[in-house]
């Protein structure tokens, strides 16, 4: 069965179906709280292959036969010429696309040269660096007003962790901020979505999900701080949202514009 399409009454009361709406639930209030979507806008998925980004596709396409507002979805994957699987990704990712009848691209990137065009071997930063980039003038040039990632709770926790520990400030992911001059928001629909709980969707789903495999991949603080905050969850079962609360009281103090439900940030 194919999500997104009507379904017929034996999958309506499957564990799939049951577990796509709680976490829709979840989906409708960051879009609620932060005005993530609204009608017309056409969305842009970027979809690496994980987890996260599958997820956040089949819901949010599962969330337009809900939702009060019409808007439609695409999709583009960064295909790294430093990738080790990354035939097998676009195949398999052209394959959930075509399922699903939804608009997609697939873009090329380098990451194996550096800024002086001379060879490198590409850290996380410059490749993270060259996916985004390629991705933010894809949808600039390709009339997408809103680029959808998959950031999850978690990583709102992470970050706020790293940058408290490591910089001494407590910024971190945004639900919503403003890019090239207006031209198009990078929203995260899966702000109050937690990790675990994509685990298990994808689980559901039957997702073949293609996750980062480069020699660099198991490096870093992000590691450290996915471990903190696993271990600090434990503690304090409020740890995500005291996090979030202080970050955007943060935010909403020393950030060039003070982050609301209802404004955007443009940055």
């Amino acid at each position: 069965m194919e999500i997104g399409k009507k379904p017929p009454r034996q999958y309506r009361h499957s564990p799939l179906t049951r577990y796509t709406r709680n976490l829709l639930k979840k989906v409708n209030r960051g879009i609620d709280d932060f005005k993530l979507i609204t009608n017309g806008d056409r969305v842009c998925v970027a979809v690496s292959g994980g987890k996260d980004s599958l997820s956040l596709l089949h819901l949010l396409i599962e969330h337009i036969r809900f939702y009060p507002i019409n808007y439609t979805v695409g999709a583009v994957h960064a295909v790294s010429d430093f990738a080790d699987r990354n035939r097998e990704t676009k195949s398999y990712l052209e394959e959930v696309f075509d399922s699903l009848a939804i608009p997609y691209d697939f873009i090329d990137v380098t990451v194996t040269t550096g800024e002086d065009g001379s060879k490198t071997d590409p850290t996380c930063f410059w490749c993270a660096w060259q996916r985004r980039n390629a991705i933010f003038n894809y949808c600039a040039g390709h009339g997408y007003n809103k680029l959808a990632f998959g950031h999850h709770s978690d990583d709102v926790a992470e970050t706020t962790m790293l940058n408290l520990i490591y910089h001494g400030t407590i910024e971190t992911i945004l639900p919503l901020r403003t890019f090239f001059d207006g031209k198009f928001d990078v929203i995260r629909p899966l702000f109050y979505v937690r990790e675990r709980e994509l685990v298990r969707f994808a689980e559901l789903a039957g997702f073949s999900a293609f996750t980062c495999t480069c020699s660099h991949a198991d490096e870093g603080k992000r590691k450290v701080m996915k471990k903190l905050v696993r271990d600090l969850s434990k503690e304090s079962r409020h740890l995500h949202a005291n996090l979030w609360h202080a970050a955007r009281t943060w935010w909403e103090t020393f950030g060039e514009h003070p982050l609301h439900p209802n404004e955007r940030s443009d940055i």
